[in-house]
């Protein structure tokens, strides 16, 4: 069988003609499905935090508008597999979430035409952005297993990578027609920001109806497939796949105590204009776009944890940089070399979850990792909150200090965790590959993690014989 074959079920035989034609048919609808839900992710994610700062928030309702929403989808997703395998099917469970996702974007828009005081407009904001992020989130268990269900293993990084890619375009031009709108209608900024999450709303269901052409193949879910939130951290102290959960949770804590700041220190310290901003925002998005099918075609030949270990590698230097100049064009540098090595870990770090479950106890496994993801990241949003709002001022300015601890804790992590995670299948490991790393890691000098014992733990992780999809 060709390796483009599409497979169904478990994804141990080939499928019918007719079977294949619908996945053929999904696949497609996927990405315009996706090119929609990009749409409104490049409007809301960048622009949530500037709506914030228009309604007068401090650093301090920064950090909650993210502790709140993470916590609270935290706590919802524990009841996702529950809530899915009674709606009985993973596709109704996505375009019901979806759907319900997009219609919180309508009263967000509203906020300022509704309410007068500056405090019950923030609280409003936080109460239905965390309605926002928890619909969406819910989507994301059953959709991560029906996707892949319908793409071939050895496929997934170049899928994915191109899926990336033509969604990344929606992604930036959205973020940019978004921030000209804003940059045109400064003077009536609340009633612009009305405007992009309207039309925010308007392409999220343009994503839900593609959704509902999707096939959906059977999957046959038995007792022994089912296991408690508290039983997938208990095996997860001692498993390969707990191991990456917590190198991830840990990762997205340390990233997220400074996240969100990024977007307060451009707009209020450096007084950057929206244009400037919406450049400056669609600049990762653009990187990544032009490097996506460069990652997914190597983390399908080398294994998704040879990319990841090289991005991650990289990613604590990015907030360390912010410190040593407020100059427009080193911002872009710095922005272009984020959108590279965000990119080549976000398309991989999902992948190598798809790799690390069955399809039977997928939806389930995608869910218990979220809950601890967004825990770390609802914690790590409130710490940068607390911190953002007391720490002293260094060369000027806390949010500076707060870049840097972020940065310190990124490394410690990436040295500490993702050395002891194994790769999940068998990939290639030649010596050219090895050549290019070691390439790669001398390009950047300052990267704080130890070359030798990377190249040995990936040496050895190919080496390994592939556990059982059952112990994994």
């Amino acid at each position: 069988m060709q390796d483009s074959e599409p497979m169904v079920g478990a994804g141990l035989k080939p499928a019918p003609t007719d079977i294949r034609t619908k996945v053929r048919k999904s696949l497609t609808y996927s990405i315009l499905d996706g090119t929609g839900a990009a749409t409104t992710n490049g409007i809301v994610d960048n622009y949530i935090r500037p709506f914030a700062i228009a309604l007068n928030a401090t650093n301090f309702h920064i950090g909650l508008l993210g502790t709140f929403s993470y916590l609270l989808t935290a706590l919802a997703q524990l009841k996702n597999p529950d809530i899915t395998e009674k709606v009985g099917s993973r596709k109704k469970m996505v375009v019901l979430t979806v759907f319900l996702q997009a219609l919180m974007l309508l009263p967000i828009g509203l906020i300022p035409f509704l309410l007068s005081t500056p405090g019950v407009r923030i609280t409003a904001l936080i109460a239905f952005y965390s309605l926002y992020l928890l619909f969406g989130a819910s989507s994301g268990p059953p959709w991560g297993s029906l996707m892949a269900n319908l793409v071939p293993e050895r496929l997934r990084g170049v899928y994915f990578g191109r899926r990336d890619r033509v969604i990344g375009f929606a992604s930036l031009t959205s973020c940019f027609v978004a921030g000209g709108f804003l940059h045109l209608f400064t003077e009536r900024i609340l009633t612009a920001f009305m405007v992009i999450f309207f039309f925010g709303t308007v392409s999220r269901l343009i994503s839900c109806s593609y959704l509902t052409r999707h096939y959906e193949p059977p999957l046959i879910l038995k007792k022994e497939h089912y296991f408690t939130f508290f039983e997938f951290l208990k095996r997860a102290r001692v498993g390969n796949f707990g191991k990456y959960a917590l190198f991830v949770a840990s990762f997205n804590f340390s990233v997220h105590i400074a996240a969100p700041f990024f977007s307060v220190y451009m707009l209020r310290d450096l007084q950057l204009s929206y244009l400037t901003y919406t450049i400056l925002c669609t600049t990762p998005a653009v990187s990544g776009l032009l490097t996506k099918t460069f990652w997914g075609r190597r983390a399908d030949r080398f294994g998704n944890l040879s990319v990841l270990r090289i991005c991650a590698s990289i990613i604590p230097i990015l907030p360390l940089v912010w410190i040593f100049s407020q100059n427009v064009y080193y911002l872009f540098i710095i922005e272009v070399a984020s959108g590279i090595v965000w990119g080549g870990f976000n398309l991989c770090s999902l992948n190598f979850v798809y790799d690390s479950s069955i399809p039977e106890k997928r939806t389930r496994v995608i869910s218990y990792y979220s809950v601890v993801n967004c825990l770390a990241v609802g914690c790590g949003t409130f710490v940068g909150g607390i911190l953002a709002t007391n720490l002293p001022d260094f060369l000027g300015n806390k949010l500076l200090l707060l870049f840097l601890i972020s940065a310190i804790l990124r490394g410690i992590v990436v040295i500490a965790i993702l050395p002891r995670v194994k790769e999940v299948r068998t990939v290639e490991m030649s010596w050219e590959t090895k050549i290019s790393f070691k390439i790669i890691e001398q390009l950047f000098q300052l990267i704080p993690l130890k070359r030798t014992r990377i190249l040995s733990q990936m040496t050895e992780s190919k080496k390994e014989k592939p556990k059982p999809a059952s112990e994994k």
